[in-house]
């Protein structure tokens, strides 16, 4: 439906309520691949006779055997025909997608470049950590990342740990 459908003369007489009903059962037109066709029953559903008599007098819809047509319906919209190779088109490009992605002989090469990041899985308290730098310890000197007690201190964890029990 055009974006400035709202402000046509035709829908301006036919008035809010009638217009709804024109937005509704054109939206089931579309859905439904009808070309602008509306079945008596969805519009007697969705309106009264007085709306369908009110797009029928500003020539929004037409009389036809078994319900109506809207004739500006093509304008903005694909016909069923256009709408249905326009979906075949897409379904053919994915099955060759997908066909390519599957195919051996088309395989996409990957290029691995080395990463300057530590691993998540590596260990954290191997002779390869580092000191921590003393602004974030608040020690002179720095600390090790890990808790494994430093090689350069020579007291073990047990006698740290029993130091600070008896301080408490």
């Amino acid at each position: 439906m055009d974006d400035s459908l709202y402000d046509d003369p035709a829908v301006i007489r036919a008035g809010t309520a009638a217009f709804g009903l024109y937005a509704r059962c054109g939206d089931y037109v579309a859905r439904q691949l009808l070309d602008g066709f509306v079945p008596s029953e969805v519009a007697a559903q969705w309106g009264s006779p007085e709306w369908t008599g009110k797009l029928l007098d500003v020539g929004l819809w037409e009389t036809v055997p078994g319900g109506f047509h809207m004739p500006r319906y093509l304008v903005d919209n694909w016909s069923r025909d256009k709408v249905l190779a326009a979906r075949k088109a897409k379904s053919e490009r994915q099955q060759r997608w997908l066909e390519k992605q599957h195919n051996g002989s088309s395989k996409q090469r990957r290029v691995s470049r080395p990463s300057s990041r530590r691993s998540d899985d590596a260990p954290r308290d191997g002779p390869g950590d580092l000191p921590l730098s003393p602004s974030l310890t608040g020690r002179k000197g720095g600390a090790r990342a890990s808790s494994a007690p430093s090689p350069l201190n020579s007291r073990s964890v047990a006698e740290a740990t029993a130091d600070a029990t008896r301080r408490d």
